[in-house]
Order: structure tokens, then C-alpha cells, then sequence
């Protein structure tokens, strides 16, 4: 039997896990270059989750479904790091964020990965830099997979959301890592509003580093405002 644990450290909204991680976590156990994650339930936190076929059990409930994805999806042309920076240093998520501490993009939290984003000058993109360091989950020289998921996560609900609110919980997540993300390198994260559906809000991400891009995903939004 397989199992999957959400430690508590990696949460999203609280008590729950963040859904990118959790996501990255299932899609471990599919084998494909992209996964496409279904979030059904809040991630319960620090207990084993079964893993039967592509669902995560908690006892006889599916919290989410996992299965082989096709990402068609073009990443827009790299801003260079400054133009990265400036962006984030606008930051609207820092003073109004609705998860203050969420493992991806918290604020309040000295052990995450700080994924906040601003708009970039002249652009519809979202941006910020990320550099990251060894208090993430690693393998000495790349941060694991589920923790590029996480990544790629956050930042996608930031240009839907552009004020914070109203808070929006990850529905749907289709993601593919294409190469490593490297401890200590500097990478540009990149977000983009696709459309909008009643409740639902589409958008992608991107992290790109000096090689190219190391990941993109789509993602469904669902507010809960």
C-alpha cells in the first residue's frame, strides 16, 4: 500500500494542505511528464493518506484524483531579474493576504518559499524572483519536486486576485516539471489570468531559471469569499 503524509509545516489555507504541494506529493505516484490534480477535499494534515490507483484516500473519502495530462500551454517571454524584482516589490499580497501563513506564499512564515508577486510595468504578467535556499526540502542540490508544485501554485492565484480577495482555494491543477529547480539560483516565477467562469478563475504559471523553463502549470481557482 501506498501512502502519502502532509507534514504540518506544508500547509495552505490553515489546517489543510497547501494544494500544490499536496498535489506534487500525488502526482509522484503517476507516471507521466504532466499530472492533472483534482483538489475534492481540504489535504488533511500529519496523517497517513492512502494512495489506491490515482486517488488519495483519507479512510473511505477522496480527497483529490490524480491522472496523466496533456499542458499545452505557451510560457510568455521572460522578464530579465530586475524587471522581476520591480515587480515584486510592489507586492499587493503582502498586507492583504488571505493565508497568511501558507507554506508557498505567506508572508508570516520564515520557512516557506515567499512566492509574492506584483504586475509587471507595461505587461498583464505577474512576477517575482525566487531564490531557493536549503531550508526547503532538497536533495542537496535541487528542492524536490512537490516543492517546485508548490511553486508553481501560489503564484497563480495572485493575478486573479489582485487585492487578496476574496480568499480562492485550488480546484484544479495541471502541472509539468521540466528540469530541476537549483538551490541558491536565482529564478524568475511568472503568472497569468487566462479567464474567468462564474466562481472559477483559470490561470498559469511559470518558474523559469537560467537554463529555460524548469516548470508550467494551469490552474482552477474556485473563491470561497
Amino acid at each position: 500500500m501506498s501512502t502519502v503524509r502532509i507534514a504540518g509545516r506544508f500547509n495552505g489555507p490553515p489546517g489543510s494542505g497547501n494544494g500544490g504541494y499536496s498535489a506534487g506529493m500525488l502526482a509522484a505516484h503517476v507516471d507521466a511528464p504532466a499530472v492533472s490534480v483534482r483538489l475534492r477535499k481540504p489535504v488533511p494534515l500529519d496523517r497517513d493518506l492512502e494512495v489506491v490507483g490515482g486517488d488519495l484516500l483519507d479512510g473511505e473519502t477522496v480527497i483529490a484524483s490524480a491522472e496523466p495530462a496533456t499542458l499545452d500551454l505557451d510560457v510568455p517571454a521572460a522578464p530579465t531579474l530586475d524587471e522581476a524584482r520591480a515587480a515584486q516589490a510592489k507586492v499587493p499580497w503582502r498586507d492583504r493576504h488571505p493565508f497568511p501563513t501558507c507554506f508557498g506564499c505567506g508572508p508570516g512564515r520564515d520557512d516557506g518559499i515567499g512566492a509574492l508577486l506584483g504586475p509587471l510595468d507595461g505587461r498583464p504578467e505577474w512576477a517575482g524572483v525566487w531564490r531557493p535556499d536549503d531550508v526547503l526540502p532538497n536533495d542537496g542540490t535541487h528542492v524536490l519536486p512537490e516543492v517546485v508544485w508548490a511553486a508553481l501554485d501560489c503564484p497563480s492565484a495572485q493575478p486573479v486576485a489582485p487585492d487578496g480577495g476574496p480568499a480562492s482555494v485550488l480546484g484544479t491543477f495541471v502541472a509539468q516539471v521540466a528540469q530541476p529547480v537549483r538551490l541558491g539560483v536565482d529564478h524568475v516565477l511568472l503568472a497569468w489570468e487566462l479567464g474567468r467562469e462564474g466562481r472559477k478563475a483559470h490561470s498559469a504559471s511559470a518558474i523559469i531559471g537560467p537554463h529555460g523553463v524548469c516548470g508550467r502549470a494551469r490552474a482552477v481557482w474556485i473563491s470561497i469569499g
